[in-house]
């Protein structure tokens, strides 16, 4: 049967500019700007009658640059936003608009990349492409289309010189690689980390090895209730080109507006799907941005953009079920045994006792069979606060591994999204039973 993805309109700012491709043109206009905030704010500073922080100018510019510039910076920027009680309130506003209104190129852009992928042009197998995308992310846009059969498909469609953008990107990190030492990481960590990130930016970049998770996935999850994964149409996809069937839904970031039942049904999928594919296919999405999934009235969650997939290793896996059951128990000294399989702890350091203490604190009580975790009255990220000081003095003792770096990434994401469906879930019972599966 035909799946049929129909995304709700979202409000694309209008076309944005090319983004610079170079090393040197990408790091000035980062540093430029980098000078403009720290000048703004110094000048604010100076003001004696400047009562409070203006943000505003701050997040207005970050907004336009990360948005016109795209690639990894923008996408460290989406990831940012999630971070409501740490950034000031205009940042995260400004920062979370790139969630779902990034700058879009004019559709000339591709023109000549889709007429050079297609033999005979792109026209030969579509008969229309909408220019005006419907989304726009970090790293390409999405353009609804029909093929000559008359299927109603999306496109997704890669910047032009996004390979060079992201090799740019990677190239000024690793320039700021040296600042981790303030955290006292150790340069081999720093070093793996990076390499890391860089197989992760080359992983999203593949197109081809995209088709192959969503196909994977589409296959897996087919049968499970409340799930859709969008279907992907192989014979139309080409290099830096994703085709795939329509679905209809809306964007993650308004579930606010449906109804507690919705939400409910929402969050409980999203736990099972997590659930599912880590212990049934050994694979982990690991791209949580609300901009990658999509609701129905019915409850229905639809998940899309499998550009980053993870695979779980045996080991690593043993490891965080070891860490959960270990905050389950409230036991620092198991939690003491499974960081030390997540190669978290730097075992030359004193054990930071106090930290377990008060970590195992927070989490156990929303950790135990038959506890509902309520999403909207038992904000996490606020609680933790009080603990950053004990964080900041462990980290010579704490340092997350490489390639726990992942992995944690979805779990801290979302965690952000089911605080955003705002509702109770029974973590434990969800997690316990799965595991015993």
């Amino acid at each position: 049967m035909l799946c049929r993805i129909v995304f709700e309109p979202v409000n694309m700012p209008a076309s944005g500019k090319t983004p610079r491709r170079s090393a040197l043109g990408r790091f000035w206009q980062l540093g430029t700007t980098s000078a403009r905030v720290a000048g703004g704010l110094l000048r604010q500073r100076l003001q004696p009658s400047q009562a409070a922080m203006n943000w505003q100018p701050t997040a207005d510019l970050l907004r336009d640059v990360l948005g016109d510039m795209k690639g990894p910076v923008l996408k460290l920027g989406q990831m940012a936003a999630q971070w409501e009680s740490v950034l000031p309130a205009p940042v995260c506003e400004a920062l979370s608009q790139l969630q779902s209104q990034v700058p879009a190129l004019p559709f000339a852009a591709f023109q000549q990349v889709l007429d050079d992928a297609y033999t005979g042009g792109w026209r030969q197998h579509f008969s229309h492409i909408e220019p005006e995308p419907f989304a726009a992310a970090s790293l390409g846009q999405v353009h609804r289309a029909k093929t000559r059969e008359g299927m109603a498909v999306i496109i997704k469609l890669q910047y032009p010189g996004m390979a060079d953008i992201c090799r740019a990107d990677l190239q000024q990190l690793r320039r700021l690689l040296p600042l981790g030492r303030l955290l006292r990481a150790p340069a081999p960590a720093l070093e793996q980390v990076y390499q890391e990130l860089a197989r992760a930016v080359r992983a999203e970049l593949d197109y081809t090895l995209e088709l192959q998770h969503l196909q994977r996935f589409a296959q897996h999850f087919k049968a499970m209730p409340g799930v859709l994964v969008p279907q992907p149409v192989p014979a139309l996809c080409r290099p830096g080109m994703l085709v795939m069937q329509e679905l209809h839904g809306s964007p993650l970031a308004s579930s606010g507006s449906a109804p507690p039942e919705t939400r409910q049904l929402l969050a409980e999928r999203l736990v099972d799907w997590l659930c599912a594919q880590v212990f049934e296919l050994g694979l982990l999405h690991v791209d949580p941005h609300p901009g990658n999934f999509a609701w129905t009235a019915a409850g229905e969650l639809i998940i899309y953009d499998f550009g980053a997939v993870h695979t779980l290793q045996a080991p690593l896996l043993d490891a965080y079920i070891a860490s959960y059951q270990a905050l389950q128990a409230g036991d620092p000294h198991r939690l003491e045994s499974a960081f030390q399989q997540l190669g978290a702890r730097q075992t030359a350091s004193p054990v930071p006792w106090s930290f377990y203490r008060e970590l195992s604190a927070l989490l156990q009580p929303q950790l135990q069979q038959g506890t509902a975790w309520d999403f909207a009255a038992a904000p996490l990220h606020q609680q933790l606060t009080r603990i950053i000081p004990e964080g900041f003095a462990a980290l010579g003792s704490l340092q997350p591994a490489a390639e726990t770096l992942l992995v944690n990434r979805a779990l801290e994401g979302h965690y952000w999204n089911l605080q955003r469906l705002a509702v109770p879930v029974r973590l434990a019972d969800r997690l316990d039973t799965a595991l015993q599966g």
